[in-house]
C-alpha cells in the first residue's frame, strides 16, 4: 500500500511540475521563428493608430472625448486647419481643433461609451491633400463602465480579473491551493497523501518561478523589428499603463504623440542618392598672413597709453591707430652724455653766430667765401642741436598695422619693454581666416575638389583650397584652405574636422548629420519612425558628405522614415 501511495504521489507531482521542465507549447498570440513580431504596446487609454501616404493619426479615448492627433506622414509635422470627420456605428461627427495645441482635434461621439470593437473611419481634408483613414478602436468594458460611472467595488475587481488572463490564472491557483489544503487537513489515507503530493508539486512549480504565457505576449528575443510599418490600424487594450515615453523590451521606443510634439520630432523619407567620395582630415583655424599683424617696439622704453588708452583683447582697431607710446629708456650716463653734447653744440652756436655777425659787418673788405663758410658752419650746428634734443623727449608711437580685432595684449601701462623680439599686440582680421590641415596620403592632397569643415560646436565652414606645401611636416603634407564668409566667434587656433570631397561617387541615403546618433555601445544608429508612436533603432554605416550631411551606406531601407530632428532626445529615452 505504501508503495502505491508513493507512486501515485510521484505521478501527481511530476504531472504538475512537467510544465517547468518541458518547452512551452505554442498557442495563439505567440511568435516562434522567422517572423519578427512587433512588441505589444499597452496604453492607459483605448488608442487607435492609422496612417496613409499623406497623413498619420493617433486617436485616444479620454472619458467621453476622443482626441485625434493628426500629422504629416512624411515629415511628422502637425496638421493644422484640417477638417476631421470621424464616423463609427453609423454616427458621423466633425472634430473641432483644440485651442493651443498643434494638430490636435477633439470630438464627443456617443458610441465611445459603448464597450466593444468599433470600426472607425476618419476623413481628413487639409489645404493640400485629402484622405480617408480606417481603423478599429477597442473600448474595453472597464473603460466604458468608467465613462458611465458604472461598476464599482467587487464588480470592478471581477471585471478586471476577467479582462486579464494573468490575474485569472492566479485566482485559479489560489483556489486550487485552498482546496488541496482543505483535503490534506480533513481526509486520511491515500486521498490525504495525493493532496499532500499535489501541494508539494505546486510549491515546487511556484518556487521555480515559471511564467505562464498567455495570448498577446511577445516571446521573441530579436533585437530589431525588421517588419514593415503597417498602414492599418493597431488596436490596443487599456491596461492602466502610464502614457510616457519608454523603451520597449526589443530596444525600440514607444513615444506618444504629445511627447513627439514636445521633442519636435521630425522625419524624412529615405531616398537613394549619389554623393562624392570624401575623406576626413584634422585641421585648425589660422589667420591670413595678409589679415593678421604683430606690433613690436623698435627700441627699449616705458609703455604709455595712447589717446584712447591701451586696447584690450577683443577690441576692434583700425589701421594706423595709435595703440600706445614708447618713452625712450635713457640711462643716467647716456643722458649726461647727450646733455654734454647739447651744451657743446650750443656753445659753438654762440661762437659761430658772433663770427658770422662780424664778417657781415666787414662785407666788402673780407672775402665773400669766409662769410659763406661761417653761415654753413652755423646751420650745421643748428641741425646737430635739433638732432640731439629729441633723444630725451620724443616718444615712439605704436600703430596698428591692419584693421582688425586685438587678439593678444602683452603689455601694461608703465611696463618697460626691451628688445625687438617682444610682441606687444596681436591683431587679426576676422573676415580673413584660413584653415590649415595635413594629409598623409599624397593622392588625397592632389585629388581634393571641394571641402567643408565643422567646428566642435557644430558650425559649418565652407572652404576653398589654396594649395599644398612642397615641404613635408612630420611626414604629412600641409594643406591650406580659405574660409568663405567666416562666422562670428571663430577663433584662431580652433580645431576643426575637415571633410574633403575627392574624385569618385558613392550611393546611399543622404541625411542631416544630426540624424545619426550613437547607442550605448558607441555604434552609430538612426531612429526609424516605424509606426505612429513607435521608433526603431537602425545601426548604420556612414560617410560624411560635408559639414551638415552624411551618406548612409548601409542599414536603412529606401522609403523608410528616418528621424532628422529630435534624434538625440529620442536616444536618451530609457
Amino acid at each position: 500500500m505504501t508503495t502505491r501511495r508513493l507512486l501515485a504521489a510521484t505521478v501527481v507531482a511530476a504531472s504538475l511540475a512537467a510544465p517547468v521542465a518541458a518547452p512551452a507549447l505554442a498557442h495563439e498570440g505567440h511568435a516562434h521563428g522567422g517572423e519578427e513580431p512587433k512588441p505589444v504596446v499597452t496604453t492607459a487609454a483605448p488608442t487607435l493608430e492609422a496612417s496613409s501616404s499623406d497623413f498619420e493619426l493617433v486617436a485616444v479615448a479620454q472619458g467621453k472625448t476622443l482626441l485625434v492627433h493628426l500629422d504629416r506622414f512624411a515629415t511628422n509635422e502637425p496638421v493644422n486647419g484640417a477638417t476631421v470627420e470621424v464616423s463609427a456605428d453609423g454616427e458621423a461627427t466633425t472634430a473641432s481643433p483644440v485651442s493651443g495645441e498643434e494638430g490636435v482635434y477633439r470630438l464627443d461621439p456617443s458610441w465611445l461609451s459603448k464597450p466593444g470593437s468599433h470600426e472607425v473611419t476618419v476623413s481628413v481634408t487639409a489645404a493640400d491633400a485629402a484622405d480617408l483613414l480606417i481603423g478599429t478602436l477597442e473600448v474595453p468594458a472597464s473603460a466604458a463602465e468608467a465613462q458611465t460611472g458604472g461598476a464599482q467595488g467587487v464588480s470592478a475587481v471581477l471585471g478586471q480579473v476577467r479582462n486579464d488572463s494573468g490575474l485569472m490564472l492566479g485566482a485559479v491557483m489560489v483556489f486550487l491551493l485552498g482546496v488541496l489544503t482543505t483535503v490534506a487537513l480533513t481526509q486520511r489515507g491515500r486521498t490525504r497523501t495525493v493532496a499532500g503530493a499535489a501541494l508539494v508539486g505546486i510549491g515546487l512549480l511556484l518556487a521555480s518561478g515559471a511564467a505562464f504565457a498567455h495570448g498577446g505576449e511577445d516571446h521573441s528575443h530579436g533585437d530589431e523589428d525588421k517588419g514593415k510599418a503597417p498602414t492599418a490600424a493597431v488596436p490596443m487594450g487599456a491596461t492602466g499603463a502610464s502614457e510616457s515615453p519608454r523603451r520597449l523590451p526589443d530596444g525600440s521606443l514607444y513615444v506618444p504623440k504629445p511627447s513627439q510634439r514636445l521633442l519636435s520630432v521630425r522625419t524624412v523619407v529615405a531616398k537613394p542618392q549619389e554623393a562624392a567620395q570624401t575623406v576626413q582630415l584634422i585641421g585648425q583655424v589660422i589667420a591670413d598672413p595678409n589679415g593678421g599683424g604683430h606690433v613690436q617696439a623698435t627700441q627699449s622704453g616705458r609703455i604709455e597709453p595712447g589717446d584712447k588708452g591701451l586696447p584690450y583683447v577683443g577690441q576692434r582697431v583700425e589701421a594706423g591707430q595709435i595703440l600706445a607710446y614708447i618713452a625712450p629708456a635713457v640711462t643716467f650716463v647716456d643722458r649726461s652724455g647727450i646733455q654734454q653734447q647739447i651744451a657743446t653744440v650750443e656753445q659753438e652756436l654762440v661762437i659761430a653766430d658772433s663770427r658770422l655777425q662780424r664778417l657781415r659787418k666787414l662785407e666788402g673788405s673780407v672775402p665773400q667765401r669766409d662769410i659763406e663758410e661761417a653761415e654753413a658752419n652755423l646751420n650745421g650746428l643748428r641741425k646737430r642741436r635739433a638732432a640731439l634734443s629729441p633723444a630725451l623727449t620724443t616718444k615712439e608711437a605704436l600703430r596698428a598695422p591692419i584693421s582688425g580685432v586685438v587678439t593678444a595684449n602683452n603689455i601694461k601701462a608703465g611696463q618697460v619693454v626691451e628688445g625687438r623680439d617682444q610682441v606687444l599686440f596681436e591683431i587679426v582680421d576676422p573676415s580673413r581666416l584660413m584653415v590649415e590641415a595635413v594629409a598623409f596620403d599624397p593622392r588625397v592632397a592632389n585629388a581634393i575638389k571641394a571641402a567643408t569643415a565643422m567646428t566642435a560646436d557644430g558650425t559649418s565652414l565652407s572652404l576653398e583650397l589654396l594649395g599644398s606645401s612642397l615641404a613635408l611636416r612630420q611626414q604629412a603634407i600641409p594643406l591650406l584652405f580659405r574660409i568663405g564668409n567666416p562666422p562670428s566667434g571663430l577663433g584662431v587656433g580652433q580645431p576643426v574636422r575637415l571633410v574633403a570631397q575627392i574624385q569618385g561617387k558613392a550611393s546611399g541615403i543622404v541625411l542631416p548629420r544630426q540624424s545619426v546618433v550613437r547607442n550605448a555601445s558607441g555604434q552609430p544608429i538612426v531612429w526609424q519612425h516605424d509606426t505612429p508612436q513607435r521608433f526603431v533603432a537602425r545601426p548604420v554605416r556612414t560617410q560624411p558628405v560635408d559639414g551638415n550631411t552624411v551618406l548612409i551606406l548601409a542599414g536603412v531601407e529606401p522609403e523608410a522614415r528616418i528621424v532628422t530632428d529630435g534624434a538625440g532626445l529620442l536616444n536618451q529615452i530609457r
